[in-house]
């Protein structure tokens, strides 16, 4: 979840229980102007502290996981359904392992569209790990660098 993303729902949440943003601001301790920015979606960071007071404040819990998938990128042999939504270390070994070409484009796909380079940096782990035992799995990890890096093209997306 994005920083723009965390303002809107605490403006949401801030105008649901009747805070003015004086009021809000004062309870979590922080300053009015700050708190009008983030809802604005124009603040580029703000602190650990100040976000979780603001939540308190909301009765809004922070929590920290995996990213999730609408849907798994490939049938798991040791994964439940839901579980396979998560690109834990063990489903992206498996999809690099036991996937096809398919599965691993869309592993790609995936992780191009994390604008937080989470994914990305878990394939990278994952595939430099695994590729050091596994043929198939060492072809994805020389080939993962350019993958990353390829803008999406016109063509690229029909194909």
């Amino acid at each position: 979840m994005s920083l723009r993303s965390v303002g809107r729902l605490i403006a949401e949440r801030r105008r649901a229980k009747g805070f003015t943003l004086q009021e809000l601001a004062a309870t979590a301790r922080i300053g009015r102007s700050t708190l009008a920015a983030l809802e604005a979606g124009q603040l580029l960071e703000l602190g650990f502290a100040k976000v979780e007071r603001l939540c308190t404040a909301l009765d809004l819990t922070l929590a920290a996981r995996e990213p999730e998938l609408a849907a798994p990128l490939m049938p798991h042999r040791h994964l439940t359904e839901s579980a396979g939504r998560t690109l834990t270390k063990a489903a992206i070994e498996d999809i690099l392992v036991r996937g096809d070409f398919s599965s691993w484009r869309s592993l790609v796909r995936v992780s191009r569209e994390d604008v937080s380079g989470r994914i990305a940096r878990r394939v990278r782990e994952v595939a430099s790990a695994v590729g050091k035992s596994d043929p198939k799995a060492h072809a994805f990890a020389v080939l993962l660098p350019e993958l990353l890096c390829q803008q999406h093209s016109p063509e690229s997306q029909h194909g």
